[in-house]
């Protein structure tokens, strides 16, 4: 099981209210279009925590925003969405600690513990097979055409009784604009967070 130290535990509370705030207060919508940065929340766990972390960042957001800031009816699938989201996030963007790599160097238990098989392992493939553009690039579109253009399209369908196709073809546009702008967020984010001296104040 995967265990936080406490200074995880504090960030992560701070990102969880990060990613309530952002989603809730500062989104913005024009048409049938919606942009909002609660995104950016999941992204810096997922950096700087890894898939785990960022799959609660998501899930627990979406719930207490749900609870604390409701504006309709609080639906789970919305909160399945998120947890996946972070998680996609994590195995794209989430690089073990150089510290942490060395010490598994040395101890072959550490390196294949059972803490680290989603942490590292998947995203240490992800990282060798492909650059950060490319693995922030499929991130984000799996997030917005799969979890986001479907999957969210499906459960409002299913809340307010709509026909998915006819929900389907309004948020093509909303996918279409919102993913080059997360994408250059993305990028922005990791290039500034990935830096050694950052890593060395903010990581856990």
């Amino acid at each position: 099981m995967k265990k936080f130290s406490t200074k995880a535990i504090v960030s992560l509370s701070v990102l969880v209210a990060l990613q309530v705030i952002l989603t809730r207060f500062c989104s913005f919508s024009a048409w049938n279009v919606r942009i909002g940065f609660g995104f950016t929340a999941l992204v810096i766990a997922a950096i700087f925590h890894g898939p785990v972390a960022a799959a609660l960042v998501g899930g627990l957001g979406d719930l207490i925003g749900a609870i604390a800031f409701p504006t309709g009816s609080y639906f789970p699938g919305f909160t399945l969405t998120q947890v996946l989201m972070g998680l996609s996030f994590g195995l794209a963007l989430y690089r073990k600690p150089l510290r942490a790599r060395e010490a598994n160097a040395g101890d072959p238990k550490g390196a294949h513990s059972a803490d680290g098989v989603m942490d590292a392992d998947l995203s240490a493939i992800l990282h060798a097979a492909l650059p950060l553009p490319l693995r922030a690039t499929f991130a984000v579109l799996f997030n917005q055409l799969v979890l986001s253009l479907l999957m969210n399209t499906l459960w409002i369908s299913m809340l307010y009784g709509s026909s998915f196709a006819g929900l389907l073809a309004t948020r093509v546009m909303q996918a279409a604009i919102t993913a080059p702008i997360q994408i250059a967020v993305v990028l922005t984010l990791a290039g500034v967070l990935r830096r050694r001296d950052v890593q060395q104040v903010l990581a856990a």
